[in-house]
């Protein structure tokens, strides 16, 4: 249809917003952040409100042409682009902060909320969302969830995928579904749907709004500027921060060639050209930090720094960080063009991947600068260049081919933070096997199978084809799109057959393939003290892992029973008392080599602790209750182990422990403990405030004086710690997930009417639930464990029967608000609605590789 009569038609959905179609108003939207790449879209249309972008997607199967959904553009790898034409949907109005619970720390934002404007939103009630990526200022949180964005200061606290409780997505049909809620469960559903939508770069639905998981502010942060005369000491550095019980939340690096670029311009700050600059930041309550502050200076001496600067005040922390700041935003000053890349790899790989870089440059004639964030392994090698130069854009292109090629090889992975769009889709059959190809494509098959939502991203193949009938776009930008898509599948299949028969090694769990046997990629056995990741078997009991973490200095925090296998505890519930501190098992799991039900072995995801490459089949699997298949090995996260363990008990009443755990979980000190959870047993009044924590000895008394403190304040009777053990309550017989603010009522009531014994993981709003006579059973599984591990004794049914009261008792008011329950003694909810085709297309999908 001519542009004139695609106009008429948006309008009969788009009667308050805006329909654009003149070209100098479309101008504005052919690029993202990746500038060089550009892609007219046909038109441009900006809803009102979500009725409005409800009627535009219910009417777009009609319309029979691509729609891309965009927030900011902001983004830096061609996503929210109208790559094969179509239209272009802006959804600029929907940017409310709708509610902040601080209680419950959670928010409801729409999906075009600014995330400065969150912050600012925040600011009053103590709270803060911790994703930073560097375009704070102007980018939307629907964009930082499309592509799973990250930031500085991700090191520590994590990237959006650890901070989204619920999504509410429109899909193609015009149908508006929630995916969790401020519980951050999985709603009513019987699997976790938003982990698909979370990173998915616009190919499966629209966002409307999120629900957002929030943290105490920090009171205090110092931040340090250190110099490095050479790479080899700037690494020391970052393996020592990385381990260091100040646990920093960020560590940057840029190279000399990016320091001489910022001495070279008006943004200069006065440091040595032929140096490495390592920003580093450590936060958390004022007295703790005090207690390390010289503790980090002297690490950074010791590694070798040629010169340390480290302040408390805003000021000079801002004076330390301008070099790194400003960095990016001088590329796009001194350069017509530039291309950013965003891979991660392992930590030891960084010098060999860093020449590469400088090598594959200079012998092109390019400029090659490097900043940033060491402490996850996350490149951002950006390459400057001059797209109307003939051939420059081929040899950038050529040099990031052959950089992805050196990232896979050494077991990273093509994106930390920033996305694939369609700058990166030639190296996705690099990257994934044909197994997990397929597996990957059989998500967008699901909610969008004709791939008219944001065609051409992602995956090279993912081409909207109009239906019977349908000519093809012949919009202004149709031509060109179509051309760059086509140019873009031949980049593909001329990697694929560059590649050599055998492109990986496994000196530290990296990937094993061989083409011509066509084996599929799993991993190794491997620990990396390093990057503290280790690969063990799903069958390994967790004090097995704990020994062998022990060797290297690290520790697994997320112990439920020592005895159990691994897979037992993360079927059985996906918390465990540390997930105060470190989050659910699924974000302490990157990767595992995973039997479809036909007996084959698939790799699903990472030995890097940070990704968005692909749909997150990890976390989905993780989380499900159908028959996809089951784990044969994990790639666990490890954490340093700093020395000592203490076990807090502070007792009382229920209402003054309920009071005190809020308190507690209002200040920044539950950053530093592992665990903070309420004890209820049965109908007894007298309550049990469990507080657990691993430090190194000279910050033994800090912690012990505020505990004392904290029980004295509250008038609870404080117990003598235990500085041995690990808090290990078993598996539970329940789990019930809801908000913070409500777990402690919710476990009281059940304690109180069924007799149970409840333990309340405060932080995370997790109630693990004990049955009494539940005990025998457990040990007969742990004796049958070793001869028949898939194989479990079937509960008793009077069991079965006491949960599945309690279970209709709590699972409307836990749904209500996006929680979920589950029971290793009783079957998962059962699907239905849309839910039942969806997973009979999946589980096919699984069944038939």
């Amino acid at each position: 249809m001519n542009v004139s009569n695609l106009g008429s038609r948006l309008k009969q959905s788009i009667r308050r917003g805006r329909v654009l179609t003149a070209p100098a108003q479309l101008a504005g939207y052919d690029a993202d952040g990746l500038g060089y790449k550009t892609f007219r879209p046909d038109a441009v249309v900006i809803p009102a409100d979500v009725d409005e972008l409800v009627a535009l997607l219910r009417d777009s199967l009609s319309l029979n042409m691509p729609v891309t959904i965009r927030g900011a553009g902001t983004s830096l790898s061609g996503g929210p682009v109208a790559a094969q034409g179509g239209v272009v949907v802006h959804t600029s109005a929907l940017r409310k902060v709708r509610e902040i619970c601080a209680a419950g720390f959670w928010c409801e934002v729409e999906c075009s909320v600014v995330l400065n404007q969150l912050d600012a939103a925040l600011v009053p009630y103590g709270l803060f969302y911790p994703p930073d990526p560097s375009s704070g200022s102007v980018c939307t949180l629907g964009g930082n969830v499309a592509m799973n964005a990250g930031g500085a200061h991700c090191f520590r606290y994590g990237v959006t995928s650890n901070y989204v409780l619920g999504v509410e997505v429109v899909l193609l049909d015009g149908s508006v579904h929630r995916f969790g809620g401020p519980a951050g469960g999985r709603g009513a559903w019987r699997e976790d749907w938003k982990r698909f939508m979370v990173g998915s770069e616009g190919t499966l639905g629209a966002f409307t709004r999120f629900w957002l998981r929030l943290l105490p502010r920090p009171e205090k942060a110092w931040t340090y500027r250190a110099t490095f005369a050479d790479l080899q000491s700037a690494e020391r550095a970052i393996h020592a921060l990385a381990a260091h019980a100040s646990f920093p939340v960020a560590i940057e690096l840029m190279d000399p060639r990016c320091v001489a670029m910022v001495e070279n311009s008006p943004m200069a700050v006065g440091l040595p050209k032929d140096t490495f600059l390592l920003v580093t930041e450590i936060d958390g309550p004022a007295v703790l930090l005090d207690a390390r502050v010289k503790a980090v200076a002297e690490l950074l001496s010791a590694a070798g720094a040629s010169g340390v600067e480290y302040s408390d005040d805003e000021t000079q922390r801002n004076r330390l960080w301008k070099a790194r700041k400003v960095a990016g935003g001088l590329m796009g000053q001194l350069s017509p063009d530039f291309l950013v890349q965003d891979a991660v790899i392992p930590k030891r790989a960084l010098a060999e991947v860093l020449q590469l870089v400088y090598d594959e440059a200079d012998a092109a004639g390019l400029r090659a600068v490097n900043v940033f964030h060491a402490g996850d392994g996350n490149l951002h090698p950006n390459f400057l260049f001059d797209s109307q130069k003939p051939g420059e854009l081929e040899k950038v292109e050529a040099i990031s081919k052959r950089l992805m090629q050196r990232v896979i090889a050494v077991g990273g992975t093509l994106s930390g933070e920033h996305g694939i769009g369609n700058d990166k889709t030639a190296y996705m059959s690099l990257f994934f096997g044909e197994d997990t190809l397929r597996l990957q494509l059989a998500v967008p098959g699901v909610f969008n199978p004709q791939h008219q939502l944001n065609p051409l991203k992602v995956f090279a193949t993912r081409r909207f084809r109009p239906g019977p009938g349908a000519k093809p776009v012949d919009g202004p930008g149709a031509g060109n799109s179509m051309l760059s898509g086509e140019r873009v599948a031949d980049e593909q299949l001329a990697s694929l057959e560059s590649r050599d028969g055998d492109t990986g090694h496994n000196s530290s769990g990296t990937i094993v393939t061989d083409d011509k046997l066509r084996v599929p990629r799993t991993f190794e056995p491997f620990i990396d003290a390093i990057d503290g990741v280790m690969c063990c078997p799903a069958t390994m009991t967790t004090a097995e892992l704990r020994d062998q973490a022990a060797a290297h200095g690290l520790r697994f925090p997320l112990i439920l029973d020592e005895h159990k296998l691994l897979w037992e505890q993360v079927a059985a519930s996906g918390f465990a008392p540390a997930s105060s501190r470190f989050g659910p098992y699924c974000d302490n799991i990157t990767g595992m080599n995973w039997r479809l039900p036909n007996g084959r072995i698939v790799r699903i995801g990472e030995r890097v602790v940070k990704s968005t490459t692909g749909y997150d089949l990890l976390r989905f699997l993780l989380n499900s209750s159908s028959d996809f298949g089951e784990p044969v090995d994990f790639v666990v996260r490890l954490r340093p182990d700093c020395g000592l363990t203490h076990v807090f008990a502070l007792t009382g009443s229920y209402a003054s422990i309920s009071h005190a755990a809020g308190a507690l979980l209002a200040t920044c000190w539950q950053h530093w403990f592992d665990s903070i959870d309420v004890v209820l047993e049965g109908s007894q009044e007298l309550c049990r405030l469990r507080i657990s924590l691993n430090c190194p000895a000279y910050e033994s008394g800090v912690y012990e004086e505020h505990v004392a403190a904290f029980a004295a304040q509250h008038e609870l009777q404080l117990h003598a710690a235990s500085r041995s053990l690990v808090v290990v309550d078993g598996c539970p017989d329940f789990v019930l997930k809801t908000t913070p603010d409500q777990a402690i009522p919710l476990a009281r009531r059940v304690a109180h009417e069924n007799h149970v014994t409840c333990v309340v993981l405060c932080y995370n709003g997790v109630v693990h639930g004990y049955l009494k006579n539940s005990l025998e059973l457990d040990a007969g599984r742990r004796e049958t464990r070793e001869s028949s591990a898939q194989n479990l004794p079937t509960s008793a049914p009077e069991i079965q029967m006491k949960i599945t009261k309690i279970i209709e008792r709590c699972a409307l008011e836990i749904h209500a608000v996006g929680g979920d329950w589950q029971s290793r003694h009783i079957p998962s909810i059962a699907p239905s609605g849309v839910e039942v085709p969806w997973l009979r297309q999946l589980e096919q999908e699984f069944a038939t590789l």
